[in-house]
């Protein structure tokens, strides 16, 4: 059998009976489509232009001097057609929407659902192709136009707005085959709207003889009726309904939008409460889609505030919680968690900065939701009029756990130059059937010190291209965790499919300052008549953690800490030292085993802060047999000083 068709058999089996049946019914559809798309059909109904809000929008500057210089020279990139996302620096003089400007392919201007987007051959890379098309710099100039009312940056935008519909007839090409991506994009023509108003260009785009409109209303009617369901029915959908109810209630002008905002409304509230757990923390068990999710809900909540609409009261609890579980996962110096996948998406962008976001995700959550979080008003909350209130700071919980997601926080001194921050994985491999955006990370954990990263999580690096790293840095090996006989815990059986999975749980937990304890184990090596069984002891400057196969039979185990990239490590008799700006983690390792440090190599020694960047970062290995009932005991002793 085949590769092809074994994922073929693998994603069948990950359906249901009626997941099944539509794709079934899609498929049958498809030619009546292609041929529909081929005549030029899907004729967009004229927009009743009375229903518009089109009050101008009032003019505010930024009051941060350093967003403002931030914001200008990232719309100053965006004139010059310069793509910097994705660990990428590409000029392209005339866009190609369909292209992929680092591989230099452009994909084929067919209808989109006859398009495999996952042949780099054909379409390069995908991911950096849909990038650009979420219209993300467009934003960002309509921003720098609002603040500095320099009309080149207008111009830029509206030009763009004109030859993406130009080049991108319905149906026809590689942005038409995500609905996702739609929703993204309309989003951000929602704002372009807003923030170019009182420009001499925006009629060009939003006059009442645009051709923006017909697309817009075919970029409707194609996330309605092409939304994700089943086993893809993650995060994909809630943009795709994020997009629609904005873009729907932002754009009454059709019979259809009260439909489409209804639609997207009532769905958006489900899916709240199906993908996050009670605690606040998103189920796909990726702390990524965690922010992507939250600023999807965020912009719609902001649309329904504007239009007179209302969200559920549990839904809107639900996302208090998880703009919550946000803050009081950040560590000492702000950084927030890194399991799963993780692709940079952004819902909107109004501000180039990551810190920046974080600012706005918090400041909304506290204005809309009421949440718990400190508020601080930023240029993103100023361009959407948004009144920030509350104070600057909220404080830190000490040890925490997000039981139902098997997030497990051992720490003291939060918020310290001396806290100690050690995240452990007790939960899920992912959500729904697929587990697209997990990671086979059980029993893993990271660490830091005084907010400073030491073991970390090594990212996630690829989708769709390089298979091969795609593969490891979703492993168990790519981990601070225990192989088995080199096996993963969890088995890939494509770039966002999973076959078998760990099933984790937490066997005990007891949380106090001086001292907190885990005890978790998960059945990943079942097929090996084991199941890995973990303690963490956190008391103070130190760290245990004891580790047994619960079991039968001799197994050959690594042990994987992954160090961050700024780490230096060496190993002596002592054990193996990590030191970072003054810090110094002295490893204890079991008695038995043998120590490697890999760097750049085949087998490990990487790190990726951001998508499609990877480069090399030491990683301690160590290694045993050992029989099942047999205990090792590894010990992290923390202190300052070189």
């Amino acid at each position: 059998m085949s590769q092809g068709v074994a994922w073929y058999v693998h994603r069948l089996r990950a359906m249901s009976p009626g997941e099944i049946a539509w794709r079934v019914s899609s498929k049958v559809r498809t030619p009546f489509l292609r041929a529909r798309a081929r005549r030029g059909a899907w004729a967009a109904p004229t927009p009743d232009m009375a229903r518009r809000d089109a009050a101008p929008w009032p003019a505010l500057a930024a009051d941060d001097a350093h967003e403002r210089a931030a914001l200008i020279a990232a719309a100053d990139d965006a004139l010059a057609h310069r793509w910097d996302f994705f660990d990428i620096d590409a000029i392209e003089p005339v866009i190609d929407w369909h292209a992929d400007p680092v591989a230099g392919i452009s994909a084929p201007r067919i209808f989109g659902s006859d398009i495999n987007h996952r042949d780099e051959r054909l379409v390069g890379d995908i991911k950096v192709t849909w990038e650009k098309n979420r219209h993300h710099h467009l934003t960002i100039l309509a921003a720098a136009y609002h603040v500095t009312r320099d009309e080149r940056y207008a111009a830029e935008a509206v030009d763009q707005l004109r030859s993406w519909v130009e080049a991108n007839p319905v149906l026809i090409g590689v942005n038409w085959t995500h609905a996702l991506e739609s929703g993204i994009r309309l989003i951000a023509w929602v704002w372009c709207d807003r923030l170019l108003r009182g420009s001499v260009h925006h009629a060009r785009a939003f006059g009442a003889d645009s051709p923006l409109w017909a697309s817009i209303w075919q970029q409707q009617r194609f996330i309605a009726g092409w939304r994700s369901r089943g086993s893809s029915a993650n995060n994909h959908l809630i943009g795709e309904m994020a997009g629609l109810y904005v873009a729907a209630s932002a754009w009454p002008l059709w019979p259809q939008s009260k439909r489409w905002a209804s639609l997207a409304r009532r769905s958006l509230e489900r899916e709240a409460l199906a993908q996050t757990c009670p605690s606040g923390i998103n189920r796909e068990m990726a702390f990524s889609y965690q922010l992507f999710v939250a600023e999807f809900y965020l912009v719609s909540l902001i649309e329904a505030r504007r239009g007179g609409d209302a969200f559920s009261a549990p839904c809107r609890e639900r996302l208090k919680r998880m703009i919550e579980a946000i803050w009081h996962l950040r560590d000492a110096r702000g950084n927030l968690p890194r399991y799963g996948d993780e692709d940079d998406g952004v819902a909107i962008r109004l501000q180039p900065e990551a810190a920046a976001r974080l600012d706005w995700i918090l400041a909304t959550g506290r204005a809309l939701l009421d949440a718990a979080v400190p508020a601080r008003k930023s240029l993103t909350s100023t361009l959407m009029r948004l009144p920030v209130a509350g104070p600057g700071s909220v404080p830190l919980t000490g040890p925490s756990a997000w039981t139902d997601a098997g997030l497990y926080l051992l720490a003291n001194r939060r918020g310290t130059p001396r806290e100690v921050f050690v995240l452990a994985d007790a939960g899920p491999l992912g959500y729904l059937s697929i587990a697209a955006h997990g990671h086979a990370d059980a029993n893993a954990f990271t660490l830091s010190i005084g907010g400073v990263p030491l073991l970390v999580d090594p990212g996630t690096f690829a989708y769709h291209t390089n298979k091969r790293w795609r593969s490891y840095f979703r492993s168990t090996a790519a981990h601070n965790t225990v192989t088995v006989d080199g096996a993963d815990q969890s088995e890939q059986r494509g770039a966002f499919l999973w076959t078998r999975k760990a099933q984790a749980q937490a066997l005990a937990w007891s949380a106090a300052e001086e001292e907190s304890i885990l005890t978790a184990e998960h059945d990943g090596y079942r097929h090996l008549g084991v199941r890995h069984r973990r303690t963490w002891r956190l008391a103070g400057d130190r760290l245990e953690i004891t580790d047994v196969l619960v079991g039968r039979g001799e197994h050959r185990v690594a042990h994987h800490l992954h160090c961050h990239p700024a780490c230096v490590v060496e190993a002596d008799e002592a054990g193996v030292h990590i030191r970072r700006e003054g810090l110094r983690v002295r490893v204890v390792v079991p008695t038995g085993f043998s120590v490697e440090i890999l760097r750049g190599d085949d087998e490990g020694g990487w790190f990726s802060s951001h998508f499609g960047h990877r480069e090399p970062a030491a990683t301690i290995r160590m290694s045993a047999r050992v029989r099942a009932g047999e205990e090792w005991l590894t010990t992290l002793d923390m202190e300052s000083g070189s």
